[in-house]
């Protein structure tokens, strides 16, 4: 009997239970997000979120003053705050108000998710 290994399902189911443990892992755990943006290279509000988001190179750019409530590891953005998410890698996290904005990066498509009651 001879069994044939398929690689690129093995590759995807790898990649897909990867990042389900990565979100389990997470403060977020496997909830929903109560929003989605999506980001493009165009300077943009996000319904609901404060400063104004572009991606340049893959590259996140946020700019924000201090009264908009935006921290990062954890300080205040004042000005413009660069973030450089990894593909596939846990999302990176912002903290406004009692919510939580992970920036997440899959191939070219780059989301800020927003989740509520961060911790």
């Amino acid at each position: 009997m001879t069994i044939v290994g398929h690689t690129s399902v093995d590759t995807t189911w790898t990649q897909w239970l990867e990042r389900f443990s990565v979100r389990l892992r997470s403060p977020h755990g496997t909830g929903d997000p109560l929003a989605r943006h999506h980001l493009g290279e165009a300077p943009e509000q996000l319904p609901g979120l404060p400063g104004t988001w572009w991606v340049i190179d893959g590259r996140v750019f946020i700019a924000a003053k201090p009264g908009d409530r935006l921290d990062h590891a954890g300080e205040r953005i004042a000005g413009i705050e660069i973030l450089d998410p990894a593909d596939g890698a846990p999302g990176l996290v912002l903290r406004h108000d009692d919510r939580a904005l992970e920036v997440v990066r899959r191939d070219d498509l780059i989301t800020v998710n927003v989740y509520a009651h961060a911790d």
